[in-house]
């Protein structure tokens, strides 16, 4: 703040010390491209053709109104020749000896001088007010708020979720601030939550060790048996068996429990129904990619399609739609990524379509699965979980995703639900 400040007031200083020097070069400044410089240098040569200066030529002067001429061997005259006034001195010379001085008298209409001087302070005066307006304008508007919310990024970083942004309309910064406001929100959310799932997490392990802790302990007992030959009758041993076969199954319960509830907690995806054009959300995923594709060389198609109105969460479909464009680039062979819209049967279909997989045919029946990643997916990096989720984004959007492998051209198709008005 204190170096803005000290530009403003250098910025006023300078801008008045050019207006007070343009004044005085004004007033002040060379008479030598004035009208009657030039009026007395035509006059003079009239003097050298005629040897003197017809009343006629003065006359049709018009700013010069007298002249007088003064012999050189006159210096009685001198004093009162050379009276304080508004006049040109243009000395005679006769083979390099002065013969004497025209005295040139002229007079400049005030008006002229006054009012350009008048109208020159005013234009200038008012751009100056204008600057010293825009300036403080500025540093309320734009520096000031900077300097509010300055410290937020690093608050936040450190872990200060609790202290809201303060947010007025009529703001440059407005939208910013609401978005900063936005990101605390969520971001305090998201500490909650990994709250609730660490307590979760904690409570989950307790009761899996307890769910397990029984038929962990049957199966000991029974195998312990087994392997001292207590069971020498062939029925005891396979209802040993059997019992063993009983816990095991329960365990391998407990477990794919535990994995589908941690999967739900894990992409707990809130979506919220709301209406977008497809127009406008293609748009956005051009925008987004096109560019990043032109630095790789790769070539971004996208076949024609009439506009229409998708039901839905836009921001969950353009996420779940990145997160195919995203996949086509990563394991694509980088030559051309297709985005294909059709209409099939009240829905919007969208295909990202692209070259160069090496995923069987039978691939795509576990391409939506989470934490699956296929033969092309050494070496990179990558959880296995986008597919995943852009499907369970769709479902939940009561749209669906599929996928198709035909040799070495990968398809995997969006369902979106029209909302039929």
């Amino acid at each position: 703040m204190k170096k803005y400040n000290v530009l403003m007031f250098l910025s006023i200083g300078v801008f008045a010390a050019g207006m007070i020097m343009a004044n005085t070069l004004y007033i002040s400044g060379d008479s030598g491209d004035k009208l009657y410089n030039v009026e007395a240098n035509r006059l003079m040569d009239v003097y050298q053709q005629k040897g003197a200066i017809p009343d006629q030529d003065i006359e049709a002067c018009q700013l010069i109104n007298a002249v007088e001429f003064l012999p050189a061997d006159a210096p009685e005259r001198m004093e009162d020749f050379f009276y304080d006034g508004g006049y040109l001195i243009r000395l005679v010379y006769q083979d390099d000896l002065l013969m004497g001085y025209f005295k040139f008298t002229y007079q400049v209409p005030d008006n002229k001088r006054g009012g350009f001087l008048l109208w020159q302070n005013i234009i200038l005066a008012g751009v100056f007010l204008g600057v010293v307006l825009l300036l403080i304008y500025i540093k309320k508007e734009i520096i000031q708020p900077l300097h509010v919310f300055e410290s937020l990024p690093a608050a936040l970083a450190k872990g200060d979720y609790t202290r809201p942004v303060r947010v007025e309309k009529g703001r440059f910064f407005g939208r910013f601030l609401w978005g900063l406001d936005m990101l605390r929100e969520t971001l305090l959310k998201e500490r909650s939550r990994s709250l609730w799932l660490e307590k979760e997490k904690t409570q989950i392990i307790l009761a899996l060790a307890h769910d397990i802790k029984t038929p962990l302990g049957t199966i000991l007992l029974c195998s312990k048996a087994l392997n001292e030959g207590l069971y020498g009758d062939p029925h005891k041993q396979k209802e040993m068996l059997t019992k063993i076969d009983k816990q095991a199954l329960k365990i391998q319960q407990i477990i794919q429990k535990l994995q589908e509830d941690a999967s739900e907690e894990m992409l707990d995806l809130p979506v919220e129904m709301g209406e977008f054009y497809l127009d406008d959300f293609v748009k956005r995923v051009e925008e987004a990619y096109r560019w990043r594709m032109d630095l790789t060389d790769t070539e971004l198609y996208i076949q024609s399609y009439e506009n229409c109105l998708l039901f839905g969460d836009e921001a969950r479909a353009y996420e779940a739609l990145c997160n195919l464009l995203e996949n086509a680039m990563k394991y694509g062979d980088g030559k051309r990524i297709e985005i294909s819209l059709a209409r099939e049967e009240g829905c919007q279909l969208i295909t990202v379509i692209n070259t160069g997989g090496i995923l069987a045919p039978t691939d795509a029946v576990h391409m939506f699965e989470s934490f699956w990643r296929g033969a092309n997916a050494q070496g990179k990096q990558g959880n296995g979980l986008g597919l995943f989720v852009a499907r369970r984004l769709l479902v939940r959007m009561g749209g669906e995703a599929f996928a198709h492998i035909d040799d070495d051209v990968v398809s995997v198709t969006l369902v979106f639900k029209l909302n039929n008005v």
